[in-house]
């Protein structure tokens, strides 16, 4: 049995434990930071369960919101998704489109876009 495949089960197991014990599965990982720790070690054991919950986090405004600046104050995370968004032409986009759209972000495009120039022109 693989690894992920035997986090899945331990991680069904412990639910179905804690269900038949407690009955209420939520009071039980909100209240018992043991309990907590052993559903949460389940998700960050499986990728696909990890990205079934971060689509769950993410459809929501409120928590969205909480993933993403947790996201951002973590220094890799942070590098690695502007990583991702320097990579996709699109996502440039999208972010050019937002800083943009206000004048400060379009005063600072704008001063960027300029110090380019002068360096691109100075190279020559």
């Amino acid at each position: 049995m693989g690894m992920a495949r035997a986090g899945v089960l331990a991680g069904a197991l412990l639910l179905m434990a804690i269900a038949g014990c407690a009955g209420d599965v939520v009071s039980q990982v909100t209240r018992n930071s043991q309990v907590r720790d052993r559903v949460m070690a389940a998700f960050a054991s499986n990728g696909a369960l990890a990205e079934e919950m971060t689509r769950r986090l993410l459809a929501s405004d409120s928590l969205r919101a909480r993933v993403v600046e947790s996201m951002l104050n973590d220094n890799r995370s942070a590098q690695y998704v502007l990583d991702r968004i320097g990579h996709n032409p699109g996502a440039v986009d999208y972010v050019l489109q937002a800083a943009l759209s206000d004048s400060i972000g379009r005063a600072h495009v704008v001063a960027r876009m300029e110090q380019i120039r002068k360096a691109l022109a100075t190279a020559r």
